[in-house]
């Protein structure tokens, strides 16, 4: 067993790695294996891919164990729902503790050979996405099997039952139209060498027929829309939060100044898999000037549909989660960043499956009825009832990133799903946001600048804008601090501490005001000030009143941004000394003594008699950004300092 589940494991992988066979968890191989149950008994297992696996990484670990004599046993089963059949699958598992099988788990039981792979090969798509007959197909594609669309699921593997059951020796494949290629035999290799071999054959005539070039670039290359970016995400974001990826390279210019790109809005996607994430329609837009128009239009006409074609599901969000702007490019909005990746690589995929079957033959695919049954597939509406976390979609700015109160943030904020633009002069920054960034499975974005200059801030928020689209929440929490009396205060002095804990604030709260209110979907702004602001203290001049000047400008932020529902709130700790660089140097030492204290004494000198720590603060900010806490809260302060004695 083990070496047919390795033999599997490596063409598995193969397969998983072209990206014009599978893309992103897609597909699914099997072996038929003879495995020892928890009895000792010897049975019949069918190895196949678990839900969630991956072909291009998959370890052995990732194939569910189905009993066969199960599976088998349900060719005398008329009909099963799907519901009905998930419970069959789940019951035929030799351990509970393995992943979901795959839906096509009965199709891989009744094809009676060793090894079966599947893929949703582009080239098979782009042919059987015409108007070409099962036997013309079969002739272009010898030792080939053409089976009409259905829905993935027990009826496709019924429908095809007696078909499978009567093919002889020279039938290495299936393709199911519209769905994609299934090849076998009793040798792994053999199964993966004719499921390239089809393929091969496909391509070729492919290219026979449509030639080297598929796109018609009628329309200049244009770079209006990128200014849009924030409208275009608080468009599309107001129901979820999205985060967008605009792809602006070669290949993505080439698709959006074609003719092609027009034609193909509602020509709908490379296989019926990829509605759940990309709908039927992606939306084409000609001019910056009708974005706003029609966007809104296209989540009416999905409304209507909806209407028209779903019942007993809650709607969609109905707005596009595919954009291709002429001339720019193709944008993409999902949940969170790897959403967004997917939906990308999906809808430029089908789009060269839809421009070769063009080609070759008119363009066809399943009907808006069919369409709609499989985006509210019933097994994936389950998927979509699961919670994720609080803050995906969301992107934020934290400032003073690198260690401290900034770093904590960091982790807390990219723990509740946000994207975080890290910021800091701190040359660690970039280790800091890879080590958050696999702490937590969600991209950290490091900006090594000095936020004491202008230009840098400015490019930082392009470069936000251009990765993710926009910006919902900002934490200023960069500060210095130099403690002396008045009377040695230097203007060098003043002006350092006004430069970085005054102006750049300043500065980054209006970068990101003016994006968030593009975007038109809110924002939080929070300021990290100080105890200092309300109970001012010896030697403290310089940065206090450089804090207070901030803390007056947060007051702005909350009057002028109310009514496009921005908040602007204050956090006021006091004395976080861990992981804090302000207080090295001698400086925790020197206010200790002034104090005629301890450095311990000093550190737990409040009401609670307790050191106040980077994490308190963190999570304040978490509670602040929480609409359901503080999401009526605008223009206030609130203290995070064990007590002021």
């Amino acid at each position: 067993m083990a070496n047919e589940l390795e033999e599997l494991v490596k063409y598995s992988r193969l397969l998983g790695s072209d990206k014009n066979l599978v893309l992103h968890g897609g597909g699914n191989t099997s072996v038929k294996v003879l495995e020892r149950d928890h009895t000792g008994k010897e049975i019949m297992i069918l190895r196949v891919k678990g839900s969630g696996s991956d072909l291009s990484v998959i370890e052995k670990s990732g194939f569910t164990g189905l009993r066969l004599d199960d599976m088998l046993a349900a060719k005398n089963i008329t009909e099963m729902s799907d519901t009905e059949m998930m419970s069959y699958l789940r019951k035929s598992c030799i351990d509970p503790s393995e992943p979901s099988p795959s839906v096509e788990s009965f199709l891989h039981a009744f094809i009676n050979r060793k090894f079966v792979i599947h893929s949703h090969s582009d080239s098979i798509l782009s042919i059987t996405n015409t108007e070409f007959s099962r036997e013309y197909i079969e002739s272009i594609l010898p030792g080939v099997i053409v089976v009409p669309y259905i829905p993935p699921g027990f009826t496709l593997a019924k429908k095809i039952l007696d078909k499978v059951d009567k093919m002889g020796d020279a039938t290495i494949g299936i393709v199911l139209s519209r769905h994609g290629l299934f090849t076998f035999s009793d040798s792994a290799e053999e199964a993966y060498s004719n499921h390239l071999s089809i393929v091969a054959k496909a391509e070729k005539f492919i290219q026979e027929k449509a030639g080297n070039k598929l796109f018609n670039e009628v329309y200049e290359p244009a770079d209006s829309f990128e200014q849009f970016l924030p409208n275009i995400r608080g468009l599309l974001s107001r129901n979820n939060k999205k985060v967008l990826l605009a792809d602006t390279s070669k290949e993505a210019r080439e698709i959006a100044c074609s003719k092609e790109a027009e034609l193909f809005e509602k020509s709908g996607p490379a296989t019926p898999d990829m509605l759940i994430r990309t709908k039927f329609n992606y939306l084409y837009i000609d001019n910056p000037e009708n974005i706003e128009r029609k966007i809104v239009a296209f989540a009416a006409e999905y409304k209507k549909e909806y209407e028209e074609y779903v019942k007993g599901f809650p709607m969609h969000d109905p707005y596009p989660s595919a954009i291709i702007a002429r001339g720019y490019g193709i944008i993409s909005a999902g949940k969170n960043q790897k959403e967004s990746q997917i939906i990308m690589d999906q809808i430029k995929h089908s789009i060269y499956v839809n421009a070769k079957s063009s080609r070759i033959s008119s363009h066809k695919f399943i009907s808006r009825k069919e369409a709609y049954a499989m985006e509210y597939w019933p097994l994936e509406e389950a998927k979509l009832k699961k919670k994720g976390k609080l803050l995906e979609g969301t992107i934020s700015v934290v400032t003073g990133a690198a260690n401290g109160i900034g770093l904590e943030t960091l982790r807390v904020l990219s723990s509740n799903g946000s994207i975080v633009a890290a910021m800091d002069l701190d040359k660690n920054l970039e280790r800091v946001c890879k080590e958050v960034s696999e702490q937590t499975g969600t991209p950290s974005m490091p900006f090594i600048i000095d936020l004491g200059n202008e230009n840098e801030i400015s490019a930082a928020f392009k470069a936000i804008i251009r990765k993710y689209g926009g910006v919902d929440i900002v934490f200023n929490n960069a500060g210095i601090l130099k403690s002396e009396p008045i009377d040695d205060i230097s203007i060098e002095t003043l002006d350092l501490h006004y430069r970085i804990n005054g102006r750049a604030p300043f500065i980054v709260s209006r970068e990101a005001f003016l994006i968030m209110k593009k975007q038109g979907i809110g924002g939080n702004i929070i300021f990290n000030i100080t105890k200092n602001l309300t109970h001012p203290g010896p030697g403290m001049a310089s940065y206090g009143s450089s804090k207070a000047f901030a803390a007056q400008i947060c007051h702005y932020f909350a009057k002028e941004g109310g009514k496009f529902g921005i908040r602007a709130n204050i956090i006021n700790p006091d004395k976080i000394f861990k992981g804090s660089k302000i207080w090295e140097n001698g400086v925790l030492e020197s206010r200790a003594k002034a104090k005629g204290q301890t450095v311990e004494e000093y550190k737990t000198q409040n009401l609670l008699r307790k050191e106040v720590l980077p994490e308190h603060v963190a999570n304040m900010v978490m509670a602040m950004v929480n609409d359901e806490i503080f999401g009526a809260t605008t223009d206030c302060m609130v203290p995070v300092d064990g007590g002021i004695l």
